[in-house]
């Protein structure tokens, strides 16, 4: 049964970005905040640091930290994209994979996310479902769900094989930091980018899929609701009702975020906005 003291006495949340997602990160820990039922509970963000300038790492301790306590984790040799940005992603990505390293030992259990997220409900909920002795919680990837990889001199990719329960999205994770540190997950992750990172469609995603290929637990997927994806229609066309239902969590993937002019006026983006505003009011903002 999940115990709802296994997280100790903080929500435990993981960032890792670099200067490009400074902004989202304060919006998304705005969020977080605002769905925590006890309004006398202050989370704690670990940012790990990808690449934040002097004036980021200002930025993040004092926006973030409206919201939580913020502690900074800088990694002097991180491995690195191919190239400086492929589509939305910048090097910041692959920071997750140094969880177990750089967090500090009194973290038991932390939730990961990505920044183009916002929450809508207690995160707490998150934290208190059960992993029955696994190291990592996550959901279904909506679109190739059944993607596999198969590793030998390249790494050859599949649509087809994965084990159950399937292909995850790297996005939002639930993970057992002791587990993970016991078992070594960030050395092998590391290991893995260097020989292959070339080679992988999704960087991080790909190396956390092959690491716990059928040894990972599905939560409820409201904590994972993927706005974009060409089942549903761009953007959520369909569904946008159960998108900005005030519980679980929104994730905008693909590169049209909801910050940018190009993401349609829709009932999302509109949601999204009034915490962008709160944040950054139209007057300061980009």
């Amino acid at each position: 049964m999940p115990n709802p003291q296994q997280h100790g006495a903080h929500a435990e949340i993981v960032f890792a970005i670099d200067d490009n997602y400074v902004r989202p990160a304060a919006v998304a820990a705005r969020s977080i905040r605002a769905g925590l039922r006890d309004p006398a509970a202050r989370p704690r963000f670990h940012i790990i640091d990808g690449g934040l300038s002097a004036a980021g790492r200002t930025e993040v301790a004092e926006r973030v930290g409206a919201h939580g306590d913020v502690l900074v984790h800088r990694l002097t040799d991180m491995v690195r994209l191919p190239q400086e940005m492929i589509k939305h992603w910048t090097s910041s990505a692959l920071g997750r994979l140094y969880v177990g390293d750089v967090l500090p030992a009194d973290v038991h259990r932390a939730v990961y996310l990505d920044v183009d997220t916002l929450v809508l409900g207690d995160l707490t909920e998150l934290l208190d479902v059960d992993l029955g002795g696994r190291t990592l919680g996550a959901s279904l990837n909506e679109v190739g769900g059944e993607r596999s990889w198969r590793l030998g001199e390249t790494a050859v990719y599949s649509d087809h094989g994965a084990e159950a329960p399937g292909y995850f999205n790297s996005g939002v994770l639930l993970i057992d930091v002791d587990r993970w540190r016991a078992d070594g997950v960030t050395a092998r992750a590391v290991e893995l980018y260097r020989r292959y990172g070339d080679q992988f469609r999704t960087h991080d995603q790909d190396v956390l899929n092959i690491l716990f290929s059928g040894d990972w637990v599905p939560f409820p997927e409201k904590w994972n609701k993927l706005v974009e994806h060409s089942v549903h229609g761009r953007f959520g066309n369909g569904r946008l009702d159960y998108l900005t239902e005030p519980d679980g969590l929104v994730h905008f993937i693909g590169g049209v975020k909801p910050w940018h002019d190009e993401f349609p006026p829709n009932s999302l983006r509109a949601l999204y906005r009034e915490y962008q505003d709160a944040e950054y009011p139209r007057s300061s903002a980009a």
